[in-house]
């Protein structure tokens, strides 16, 4: 804690009963069955606080500071089903927000959760992973705006994500409507396919089927891109998430992958070779962390660097973990979306010295 509060511009404790929408419309309807609910006096649907990073975000929006600004916290939550551990828990972290230079507040935030860990004598295994490099990835693949979202929404559960590729390599070839469109469509971007598309289905004779013209715009879309797709996004996926390096040298293996793919994530290679150089900068020792392509958050309101650092004798629960979760004050705020960044530690789960 005193790590944290030197780190901090001031110590925040939000209430203890949360707004149950707000966490449904967040983290989704998965998340709502690892809540204790409960109702307020009114009739309005609460929740016992199961996370610190939503809170701590909307008292900031509250306050209406413009100012970067870092807190701290430390108080209980509380989550059913959890894998190790009481469901009624202790959680301590920092919340970065506002800091416009993200490279910086990355690397700051990591020094520090580094800096924690040493503080109560733990020796972690770290990992990292990079949400944007993902993003990149799918930005340069051929693939229609739809599949982007729902593999950009998978990334993080191994599971859903590889449900999701698995049903990206079943499309069929076009067929009916789609294979006498699918010659034009092949010449024009994104926005010209689309309008026409729309304009064709628009047409009353092809609305027997009982769908809506924008579903059946949607579908006619996939199927066009889905042969390409097969054969080109989703093997280069899977290749992409089987990528694991040390720190120090996983932007050498992202460019070689690039490379020999025939892609372009110049852009987003130059932002992680960056940041890895910044954390090196502060004395972060790269070639001990691993890097795995695959890693990212289940809940999908992070979007960028990620990090879970373990005890090596209870390898089964992160201790600390965090990264950036720039989507979720956009979420919060989408007039004036800020950056933001922070870490989470689990302090039923650090262990007594021996």
């Amino acid at each position: 804690m005193a790590c944290l509060a030197a780190a901090s511009d001031g110590f925040v404790l939000p209430d203890l009963l949360q707004p149950l929408d707000r966490f449904v419309e967040l983290a989704g309807e998965e998340f709502k069955k690892r809540l204790f609910l409960t109702e307020g006096a009114d009739g309005e649907a609460l929740c016992l606080r199961p996370d610190f990073t939503i809170p701590v975000c909307l008292e900031h929006l509250r306050a209406g500071r413009d100012a970067p600004s870092v807190y701290h916290y430390r108080g209980k939550i509380f989550r059913k089903r959890r894998a190790v551990g009481s469901p009624e828990f202790e959680q301590a972290g920092t919340e970065w927000i506002g800091h416009t230079d993200e490279i910086a507040a990355d690397a700051d935030a990591f020094a520090l959760a580094v800096e924690c860990a040493g503080a109560v004598g733990l020796a972690p295994q770290v990992r990292v992973g990079d949400a944007h490099m993902f993003q990149a990835l799918l930005d340069a693949l051929p693939l229609p705006s739809s599949w982007r979202e729902r593999l950009r929404a998978a990334f993080g559960d191994a599971d859903r994500l590889d449900a999701t590729l698995v049903r990206l390599t079943e499309i069929g070839a076009p067929d009916g409507l789609a294979a006498r469109l699918a010659p034009a469509l092949a010449h024009v971007d994104a926005a010209q396919a689309r309008a026409i598309v729309d304009a064709v289905v628009g047409l009353p004779h092809h609305g027997a089927s009982g769908r809506s013209a924008e579903d059946i715009a949607a579908r006619i879309l996939e199927q066009v891109a889905g042969t390409e797709a097969k054969k080109i996004a989703a093997p280069l996926i899977r290749r992409f998430i089987a990528l694991e390096a040390p720190l120090s040298r996983a932007a050498d293996a992202l460019a070689a992958f690039a490379a020999e793919a025939g892609i372009d994530l110049s852009a987003a290679l130059e932002e992680f070779a960056r940041r890895t150089d910044a954390l090196a900068a502060r004395g972060v020792a790269t070639d001990q962390i691993l890097f795995q392509a695959s890693f990212g958050r289940r809940l999908n309101y992070y979007t960028g660097f990620v990090f879970d650092m373990v005890d090596p004798a209870r390898p089964d629960a992160e201790v600390i973990a965090g990264g950036r979760y720039d989507r979720l004050m956009a979420i919060l705020e989408p007039q004036k979306p800020l950056p933001a960044t922070g870490f989470s530690v689990w302090l039923d789960r650090i262990r007594e010295p021996s």
